[in-house]
């Protein structure tokens, strides 16, 4: 409990937001171009971790207001 305390006061709207941003071209212009050039591993893995990072953007803010 205290370290989501300590992490209320490091973590602000700009990080999260920066988050989302970098999930979104993570998932939707990175993978897209990579599924296009046929490189099905590689889409995997960068639409996963676009999908990680947006988990936790989400789970940050829920922390933060909560």
């Amino acid at each position: 409990m205290f370290f989501i305390n300590d992490l209320k006061h490091m973590i602000n709207t700009e990080i999260i937001i920066l988050f989302l941003i970098i999930s979104g071209i993570l998932i939707f212009i990175t993978s897209n171009d990579l599924k296009r050039k046929n490189y099905h591993r590689d889409y995997k893995i960068v639409r996963t971790t676009g999908i990680v990072y947006g988990i936790l953007a989400l789970a940050a803010a829920a922390a933060i207001y909560i």
